[in-house]
């Protein structure tokens, strides 16, 4: 046997055991992950993890207010902080004019002491300033005619925790930064659609899939009120919800687990959500190739893995080579910042699109990445060590 050919050989010997080895390791995806094989008795459900902060909050809500209050006082319309609100008093248009309460919760009343209206009803700051105006001196009775009116909402804080995907304090009602009092033509009445509970719970990322809509707790001063938005959910009681002041806190209890009936766009669930995606993998070697934009990475939300396989591109495409391709989806337990990976192959969400244990529904901020088929794998690996050896055989042989 001459040198060329016992170099060849060698060559040849190394190639096959180089695929051999890049065979045996070469994985469609990591293979500890939940993949609810046939022989496989796993499936994912997403848990419910009831941290401290949840516990805590619950607590301090139940021990330091009373609790049971009938919430249907809270569709009376009160004045908050912020609110600008007109005042007339009779035969003395000298005191008319456009008021707004400041962050204490006061109004500056000309030649008297600032008065406390944040809280109140319409009717009470009535009277409230009928007592302050008989104190100072101005009228003998609490016959005169006093009208105060509101006239513009404006923004208020409040704080959402709970069962919602985005807790803390959120800001409802925004209004564009320009002079609020040079756009308030009106002399009485005051509508604004931003600023009750279904806007405070959408501005805190829409409530979680385990929230229980029969016990929602709204906190205002020392009450708290048990509010049942269950109707919510089917588009209906939308009058009953109310309009929140600024300083509110609202806690949206846990049932424990999820539940899919919430898993839908509603008026107090995500309407959509963004899934960060991957498909770096062949047919298509960037995420620009694989026409993963911004916009494909928007999807409804109770989208499912399977929707989000062909929002990235990973259906389809040459069967023998793309029909094994698997995808992973990285989630968290509701609750909890730890990240949660399991595998599924195309083929098990192909066949099982209505099983939610194998195609879970997405959730905001979920990550999907596409991984190839192991005939692709294969198929690439040979080419990249042909075009490693190719040259080096061709020069030996020549």
């Amino acid at each position: 046997m001459s040198f060329n050919q016992t170099v060849t050989s060698k060559f040849l010997l190394l190639t096959l055991i180089m695929v051999q080895v890049v065979i045996q390791g070469c994985a469609v995806a990591p293979r500890d992950l939940d993949n609810n094989d046939t022989s496989s008795k796993h499936f994912f459900v997403r848990k419910v993890v009831f941290n401290a902060v949840y516990h805590s909050s619950l607590k301090r809500l139940k021990q330091t207010v009373i609790n049971n209050r009938d919430w249907s006082q809270l569709s009376n319309i009160v004045i908050s902080r912020g609110d600008w609100l007109t005042i007339k008093v009779h035969a003395m248009p000298s005191l008319d004019g456009l008021y707004q309460v400041n962050t204490m919760g006061h109004i500056e009343f000309p030649f008297g002491e600032s008065l406390k209206l944040a809280g109140l009803k319409r009717s009470t700051a009535i009277h409230t300033l009928k007592s302050q105006l008989k104190d100072l001196g101005w009228f003998n009775d609490l016959s005169t005619f006093v009208d105060i009116s509101l006239v513009r909402y404006s923004s208020v804080d409040v704080t959402v925790v709970g069962a919602v995907f985005s807790p803390g304090l959120v800001t409802i009602n925004n209004t564009p930064a320009q002079k609020q009092q040079d756009n308030i033509l009106q002399e009485a009445g005051a509508f604004s659609s931003n600023r009750n509970l279904i806007s405070a719970l959408a501005a805190a990322g829409g409530v979680r899939p385990d929230a229980d809509l029969y016990q929602i707790y709204l906190k205002r001063d020392e009450k708290l009120f048990s509010i049942d938005l269950s109707k919510l959910i089917d588009g209906s009681g939308f009058h009953s919800t109310p309009v929140l002041i600024q300083g509110d806190e609202i806690f949206v209890a846990s049932k424990g687990v999820e539940s899919t009936d919430l898993i839908r766009p509603t008026q107090i669930t995500p309407p959509g959500m963004r899934v960060l995606m991957s498909n770096l993998t062949a047919p298509a070697l960037n995420n620009a190739l694989s026409a993963v934009g911004a916009e494909a990475t928007r999807l409804p939300y109770g989208s499912s893995l399977i929707d989000a396989a062909i929002s990235a591109n990973c259906v389809g495409g040459t069967h023998q080579a793309n029909a094994s391709r698997s995808i992973i989806l990285i989630t968290r337990h509701h609750g909890s910042k730890e990240q949660v990976a399991i595998r599924r192959s195309i083929n098990q969400l192909l066949a099982n699109t209505s099983d939610y244990a194998v195609n879970p529904f997405l959730m905001p901020n979920d990550g999907v990445a596409c991984y190839d088929s192991r005939f692709t794998n294969i198929r690439d690996v040979a080419r990249g060590i042909g075009e490693l050896f190719g040259p080096i055989l061709i020069g030996r042989v020549l």
